[in-house]
């Protein structure tokens, strides 16, 4: 079933572009639970699922269903609207303008017709019902006669425009709506100062000029967090080669790929794996690699020299980290110090 109302989807004529992929899915539950009510002859659900599935991806065969569950269900108005929208929307089907030739006579005899003009393509609400359709410059609907209705329309940016209507019947009326001018962003207002901005005096704390310039390296907790990803990325690679080894694992590949080629599943499930196991060792060893050069090179292990300067006479040691690193059957790094 939902195969079929797929295709039927993409061979709508779609109004602002092709549907994407979940609105042709999302028609496709619509549509079924419309043909459901349908058949249990609950008219309105049914007609409420077929406009459903003509908002997600619109369809002639949505519509022209939507129209027929409207007129079962007594709503003329409804249908006769639709029928506006189908007939605009499709001019050259024949089995939709037979439908909808009778609905639109009997509307024109017995109900109210407006004719809504937007200067901008709008969406219009009867009340609390959203007309069905797509925003639009033009749209045709039909009222019940002798009641009045709060005809909205709305563009975006929270735009609206409202204005009360009603038609005799047999009688058409023409509604204009204009839409607001988008609203436009004013510039911040600057702060007036009154007087400039001056530098405040320097705090004197009684220690003077030390002359000493600061090293500049970064801190040592870039090291260890570059050490900690490093431990992390090397786990979940021995992770990754043990479960490799054990799924598929060769005796499952050899037995189930027998008298097969290179793609048989198991054997691609095996080189998959594989693959993602070199992936993540290539990971680890740029991380260690990085991490000792962090290390190594651009990390100040001592602090700031000014500071220790400073409290050189209060302290009674000085703690000192050192890193090192080996290299001999894989990279390894590390810190030794005092505290």
């Amino acid at each position: 079933m939902a195969l079929a109302i797929v295709s039927v989807a993409l061979g709508a004529k779609a109004q602002e572009g092709e549907p994407s992929a979940e609105g042709i899915k999302q028609a496709a539950q619509a549509f079924d639970l419309g043909r459901e009510s349908y058949k249990l002859k609950d008219w309105v659900v049914a007609a409420e699922q077929f406009e459903a599935a003509d908002s997600f991806a619109p369809s002639k065969a949505a519509l022209e269903l939507a129209i027929r569950a409207r007129d079962k269900a007594d709503q003329l108005d409804r249908a006769a609207t639709l029928c506006a929208l189908g007939e605009a929307r499709h001019p050259d089907a024949p089995d939709l303008l037979d439908l909808c030739g009778d609905i639109v006579k009997r509307a024109n005899t017995e109900l109210g017709c407006l004719h809504v003009s937007c200067d901008e393509a709008c969406a219009l609400v009867i009340d609390s019902k959203l007309v069905h359709g797509r925003p639009a410059n033009e749209r045709t609907l039909y009222l019940n006669p002798g009641m009045s209705a709060s005809l909205r329309a709305s563009w975006s940016e929270n735009r609206t425009e409202e204005e009360i209507v009603a038609a005799a019947a047999g009688e058409t009326r023409e509604v204009l709506f204009s839409a607001a001018p988008l609203p436009v962003a004013e510039p911040d207002d600057e702060i007036p100062r009154s007087e400039p901005l001056e530098p405040e005096p320097p705090i004197d704390d009684g220690v003077g000029d030390v002359g000493v310039e600061s090293r500049g390296g970064w801190s040592p907790a870039v090291f260890w967090v570059g050490a900690g990803l490093t431990a992390v990325a090397g786990g979940v690679t021995i992770w990754s080669g043990i479960d490799t080894q054990n799924n598929p694992g060769p005796e499952r590949v050899r037995v189930a790929c027998q008298d097969q080629d290179e793609s048989c599943p198991e054997y691609q499930e095996g080189l998959s794996k594989q693959r993602r196991t070199n992936v993540l060792a290539g990971v680890t060893a740029g991380l260690g690699v990085l991490t000792i050069l962090v290390g190594a090179v651009a990390t100040d292990w001592g602090g700031s020299s000014d500071t220790a300067k400073r409290s050189e006479a209060s302290r009674p040691t000085r703690a000192g980290v050192t890193p090192w690193v080996a290299v001999g059957g894989g990279a390894m790094l590390g810190a030794t110090g005092r505290f």
